[in-house]
């Protein structure tokens, strides 16, 4: 029997083998195992030899390691370790499969799992030898257009698949390309002695106050037999220098079976140091180790990062309070990729450093849960967390679907709730029952689809008290005037909703990125009707032709480099308007907006502001001016401007800060060409969390052409703090 994959001389080193390992110890099982296709339900994956199996690195979804395949795959793989005490418990864990995962070890079916974002636990205590095989058959079906797909799948994969952004598109025969499945997420073994820690769950407690911070602790554990145990947790700072927090007491641990069991405490941090976002404070994080231990030592132990933070909801959009401190929330919707194992750490670090650099204080992370990294990487930088659920349009309409939504959520809310970067818990985006624009689509469609599943789902957010829950993402916080209806002249029109989360249009990457998956015979169709056979690998990158040539009336011009620039030229004017209209009326009703969507997450034509190899476009530019924190806003009374014809220009300061900038000056220029139409200064105070108007500037342009406006603050002694343009077309 071939044995492979770990190199188990490497991963357990030869002196570990004279005698037992001292618990806990814990072991990564990454590397090459071996694959072989499971769709035939006959083939048997946890026995046999390895003659036909191929390799594939684990962890990794199968797609971006290099095996485009639906439906199911065997996964195998072989470790050897010495033999264990009596009281030793061997635990599989697996951060991430999917998206069913059968568990086979040493030929017995152990487990099963459904769900491709949590992290489950296996005991193998009672089948663990000197030489063992694990063998997994992931399944991550091919949903059925003919019965299910698309109004009413069964996978919880959100925007996994289905979604505009993705290979296909959301509505195309190929819109479920690429299939995500896998074991995409790291799998570790795990030792402990008598109780196997599953999970720590973290959540402040302010019942004392702001000034007084707790902590509750709730430990998952599983434990065969009753046992006395001491617990010891402490909390010390992570990111600073400051005091550390200690508990010890006696605890009885109780027999669990296959199920787990949760042990509740609380540790008061009095004068403990709060996470804030990064323009308002330090985003300070304690390491928070729990530790079960008895006479001879430790029986198990698990640590986890947390931040000690407030978020509250206002009443009557008067906007969000962290800490006490109102929030205006100036964000973008994220999707790092569609195969999460091809993001770590690095990689999401490099695209919040462009989110920072555009001004966005919070993405939401749309339609699916993401890698663990993703969220360390926000808790230590200070970014706020929309986190939706991953349920993306319609699903399977059964009250037991509705259950299992219900539990994946809970599961969501328990594993990823440490995190305090989190401040919001979405549902359901787009359900049908708000979605009547499904019942042209759907002949199956009703006004109550999905009501039931978004309610429980949303009642299972609700158990979480630390945050802000929002029930589903509704059709009315989609503002899509100027890409799917409207103009660009509706996004100066007040809001209807206090939270916006989405809006934008589409932009073409630069030349050398659009290469990349556009070959040179379809870089240039021979009309801009959607049906030209040419438009088919656009569309299939996500393009599209009707809302580019006939809503938005973008004209393509005589060369590729004028399309792209006509595309990204009308991505920022729209981004631009409004990011601007919205901020002005901050808190009347606006507190939050989402753009969408930040990058490009696979080689496509789509919403991004970043192309998928992170070049910025023009749009990515134009948010960063209009997403300033503190902003000169530029508002015109209308688009529709005209030679010799008056119009009205109007400047506003906008302070999203607690800082005040008084003797401030708000300094505006008017030109068309070398001629000034208007210009001057104002003194101006600026108080903190502000928004206001302060100068209305009539204004006739000379001419046809490019108006264009600037308008800078600058501080008492006239040096600059914050700068903004914009330009307008001017027609005969």
């Amino acid at each position: 029997m071939m044995r492979y994959a770990l190199s188990l001389s490497v991963l357990f080193c030869a002196p570990l083998f004279a005698a037992p390992l001292p618990p806990p110890q814990s072991w990564s099982l990454a590397g090459e195992w071996r694959a072989h296709d499971a769709n035939d339900a006959d083939f048997i994956g946890w026995r046999g030899s390895d003659a036909d199996w191929r390799k594939l690195r684990v962890p990794a979804n199968w797609y971006s390691a290099g095996w485009d395949h639906q439906g199911a795959l065997w996964y195998r793989t072989e470790f050897s370790l010495p033999r264990q005490t009596a009281d030793r418990l061997a635990t599989l864990e697996f951060d991430g499969v999917d998206y069913f995962a059968d568990v086979w070890f040493n030929g017995q079916n152990l487990a099963r799992h459904e769900g491709y974002f949590q992290r489950f636990a296996v005991d193998v205590t009672e089948h663990l030898t000197r030489y063992n095989r694990l063998a997994v058959r992931v399944d991550s079906p091919f949903e059925d257009p003919q019965k299910n797909w698309p109004l009413r799948k069964n996978l919880i994969k959100g925007i996994l698949n289905q979604h505009d952004a993705r290979p296909g598109g959301a509505w195309s025969p190929q819109g479920q390309d690429a299939n995500s499945g896998g074991i995409w997420s790291p799998v570790r073994l795990r030792l402990s002695r008598s109780v196997a820690i599953d999970n720590v769950i973290l959540r402040p407690d302010w019942s004392q106050g702001l000034t007084q911070p707790r902590l509750r602790v709730e430990l998952v554990y599983r434990a065969p037999a009753a046992k006395a145990a001491t617990l010891n947790l402490s909390a010390r700072p992570d990111n600073f220098s400051g005091e550390s927090y200690r508990l010890t007491q006696p605890v009885t641990l109780q027999p669990t079976g296959k199920e787990t069991q949760r042990i509740s405490v609380t540790l008061p941090m009095p004068a403990a140091r709060l996470w804030w976002p990064k323009e308002y404070g330090k985003p300070s994080l304690y390491q928070v180790q729990v530790r079960l231990s008895d006479e001879n030592g430790v029986l198990d132990q698990r640590a986890s990062r947390t931040g000690l933070r407030q978020i509250v909801e206002q009443a009557n959009n008067q906007g969000w309070l962290i800490n006490g401190q109102r929030l205006f929330i100036r964000g973008t919707n994220y999707i790092g990729s569609p195969w999460l194992s091809t993001m770590n750490k690095a990689r999401y670090a490099r695209d919040f450093d462009l989110v920072e650099k555009m001004n966005a204080n919070a993405i939401r992370v749309h339609g699916h849960v993401a890698g663990r990294a993703l969220y360390q990487a926000a808790d230590e930088r200070g970014l706020l967390i929309w986190q939706d659920v991953p349920l993306q349009w319609g699903y399977n309409d059964t009250p037991a679907f509705a259950e299992n939504a219900a539990r994946q959520t809970q599961e969501m809310v328990a594993q990823f709730g440490n995190s305090p970067s989190v401040v919001v818990w979405g549902g359901q985006n787009e359900p049908p029952f708000n979605s009547p624009w499904m019942g042209k689509r759907f002949p199956d469609w009703n006004k109550d689809l999905n009501r039931h599943l978004m309610q429980r789902v949303a009642d299972t957010l609700a158990k979480d008290n630390s945050r802000i829950v929002h029930p589903f993402s509704a059709v009315e916080e989609h503002y899509w005037a100027g890409w799917y209806f409207g103009s660009l002249a509706n996004l100066l029109e007040p809001a209807k909703t206090a939270t916006i989360t989405e809006f934008g249009a589409q932009a073409l990457p630069r030349l050398a990125t659009l290469r990349t998956f556009i070959p040179r015979s379809d870089l240039w169709p021979a009309t801009t009707q959607p049906g030209d056979p040419k438009w088919t690998r656009w569309k299939y990158h996500n393009f599209q032709p009707i809302q580019t040539f006939q809503n938005a009336k973008i004209s393509r011009g005589e060369t590729i480099q004028t399309f792209i620039a006509n595309t990204q030229r009308y991505q920022a004017q729209l981004v631009a308007l409004a990011a601007e209209s919205y901020r002005r009326q901050r808190f009347q009703p606006v507190t939050a907006l989402f753009q969408f969507m930040f990058v490009e997450i696979w080689p496509s034509v789509n919403w991004g502001v970043v192309d998928y190899l992170r070049h910025p476009k023009a749009g990515y530019y134009a948010l960063q001016r209009a997403y300033q924190p503190l902003l000169p806003s530029i508002e015109p009374k209308s688009l529709d401007w005209k030679a010799g014809k008056p119009g009205q220009i109007t400047l506003w300061t906008i302070n999203d800060l607690p800082a005040a900038h008084p003797g401030s000056w708000l300094r505006w220029r008017i030109s068309q060409g070398d001629r000034i139409l208007a210009q001057g200064d104002k003194q101006v105070d600026i108080a903190p969390d502000s928004g206001s108007k302060v100068v209305e500037l009539p204004v006739t342009p000379s001419q046809s052409g490019e108006l264009r406006v600037t308008a800078t603050i600058l501080d008492g002694k006239k040096r600059p703090l914050a700068r903004n343009e914009m330009t307008f077309d001017v027609a005969n």
